[in-house]
Order: structure tokens, then sequence, then C-alpha cells
């Protein structure tokens, strides 16, 4: 414990030494106050321009479940960027072969940026979120937006050859996100198809409202995880 505890506190140590990665998770407090302030003052512009009642408001839930699907996303991304660093110096499998472990390294990188990320998503969302979705939903979403969150860092890890090539695979990892317009917008039963990517289940969550449906949400995003993480041990850690 106490060397898994050391290699975690040298991972944030890593990431505040470096200011383009210690921005990062200040970035949904940024999100978080354009949607909360800018957002219905856009809706209110929109619906005197365009004579409605309401253009924006029905959607504020996606705002919401975009917001909580990014607080963690950046947290993660951060800890990726430190992984190919380390990777690059050969640090990652000097690591590895510690008591710490393969299992351990990849804990202190991903994981445990998941796990305080996915609290600090719970708390971003309740200052921010402009929609009516209660608290045992905003719960289980924060959870969904931790795993998926797993996932992108893994998928960044394990296709990017350094930090650079790790920055650009980042906005590949957008193509997670784009179950949430899917399930909304794509008419049944062609939405089905985003039905592998965690985020079309969350805002299934949103919108039904069904609280079971958490278990796709997470099971697919566990799935789309081991996928990655076999190429991550491999490439990094072997």
């Amino acid at each position: 414990m106490k060397a898994f505890l050391s290699v975690t506190k040298r991972f944030f140590a890593e990431i505040w030494s470096d200011s383009m990665l210690a921005v990062l998770p200040f970035v949904p407090v940024f999100m978080g106050i354009v949607f909360r302030f800018g957002v219905p003052v856009l809706e209110s512009y929109l619906c005197k321009r365009l004579e409605q009642a309401a253009i924006l408001t029905p959607y504020y839930f996606l705002f919401d479940l975009l917001l909580s699907i990014m607080t963690p996303l950046m947290f993660t991304a951060a800890g990726a960027m430190v992984i190919l660093d380390e990777a690059d110096l050969g640090l990652a499998r000097a690591v590895a072969v510690t008591p710490v472990g393969r299992r351990g390294y990849l804990a202190s990188r991903i994981g445990v940026p998941a796990m305080i990320s996915t609290v600090y998503c719970v708390v971003i969302s309740l200052v921010f979120r402009l929609s009516d979705i209660d608290i045992p939903r905003l719960l289980l979403l924060a959870l969904c937006s931790g795993v998926l969150s797993i996932t992108a860092a893994l998928m960044i890890v394990s296709m990017a050859k350094n930090k650079v090539e790790g920055m650009a695979y980042t906005k590949l990892t957008g193509l997670l996100v784009a179950g949430l317009p899917s399930a909304l917008l794509v008419p049944s039963p062609y939405k089905y198809i985003a039905a592998s990517l965690p985020s079309f289940w969350m805002t299934e969550i949103a919108m039904d409202k069904n609280l079971w449906l958490t278990i796709p949400a997470v099971l697919t995003g566990v799935l789309l995880s081991l996928l990655f993480v076999r190429r991550f041990m491999k490439k990094i850690l072997s």
C-alpha cells in the first residue's frame, strides 16, 4: 500500500508540474459556468427571436449529460498523458516490475483519477445542472461517466505512440459521446446501433427515469475497457 500511495503521489505531482495538464480538472467548472448561465440567456434570445415558447429547454438534460461525461474525462485524459510521457521515458515498465505491479500502476494512473473525478462530477452536476434530473439518477450518471472516462483513457494510451498523438486521440474519444444525441434524435429501432456506447444508455436513463438502465451503461463501458486494456498491457507494460 505504501508503494502504491507513493506512485500515486508522484502521478499527481507530474500533473501539477505540467501547466497544460494542470488546467484540465478546471475545464468542467468553466463548462458548467457557460452552460448554467449562458444557455438560458441563449434560450431567451432564441425564443424571442423566433417567437417560440421553448427551443433549447427540452434538451437541457443533454447539456447536463455532456458536463457529467466531460468532468471525469478531463481527469483521466490527464492520467493518459502522464502514462504516455512515462512510457517514452521507460518509467512505466520500471514501475510495473516493482511491488506496485502492472495493475497497481494502471490503478494509480487511471483508476484513482476516475474515482476522484466521479465524486467531483456529482458536485459539478449539483452546482451547474440545468434540468430537473433527480439525485438518484445524477449519482448513477456520475458512476456511468466515471466508467466511460476509464474507457476513454485506455483508448488513448493503447492507440497513441506518444503524448502528441495522445492529444490527437483525445479528440477521437468524442466518438464515445456520440450515444448522447443518438438515443434522443435517431428513431427506433435504428438508434440501438449506438447501444454499444455507454453514453447511449446514459441518455436513456435521463429520459426514461429507469435506474436499471445503469446496468447496460456500466457493462458496455467495462467491455470496451477490456478491449483496450489488453493492448495497453502489451504495449506499455510488457
